[in-house]
């Protein structure tokens, strides 16, 4: 899967559904999702929650369009990416924490339904901000996710 993802310029009106994750040692996420969209080869979803003024933080998953539903171990060649970030902004500056899912560490099941347009996905594995950094725990899901946008390439 190639290392690129959406930017949406207009929110979508008709997403809706939750995504949470426990990480070890951060803050709980608890976000509301604001993407559900697939250009017919991957599908994006993604959830932000806003902790503060300055901080909020963004959970993330992509893959193919065509998944099996069930439950897939989390490999590199399995089409499958979770992200996670904190976002801190300031007058002067915006930095980005990210958290992406450790490839080896786990597994991820989805129940996915591309003619109806609606998701569910749990997920148990490790996320690591850096190689040299430690590996964190993190237990998630994406739930009642519908709206599913179809958008050119």
């Amino acid at each position: 899967m190639k290392n690129e993802f959406f930017l949406f310029s207009n929110k979508q009106k008709n997403v809706s559904g939750t995504a949470n994750v426990l990480i070890d040692s951060l803050a709980p996420f608890n976000g509301v999702v604001e993407t559900f969209a697939t250009n017919g080869e991957e599908v994006y979803v993604n959830a932000r929650q806003q902790f503060d003024a300055t901080r909020s933080g963004s959970l993330t998953f992509r893959f193919k369009a065509d998944i099996t539903n069930g439950k897939h171990d989390y490999e590199a060649d399995s089409g499958l990416s979770i992200f996670y970030s904190l976002v801190e902004k300031s007058d002067d500056w915006t930095k980005i924490t990210p958290y992406p899912a450790v490839y080896g560490s786990g597994a991820v099941t989805v129940s996915f339904d591309y003619a109806k347009g609606t998701l569910a996905v749990g997920f148990d594995l490790e996320v690591q901000n850096h190689s040299t950094e430690p590996k964190l725990k993190a237990i998630g899901a994406f739930r009642d996710v519908s709206g599913l946008e179809h958008v050119k390439k």
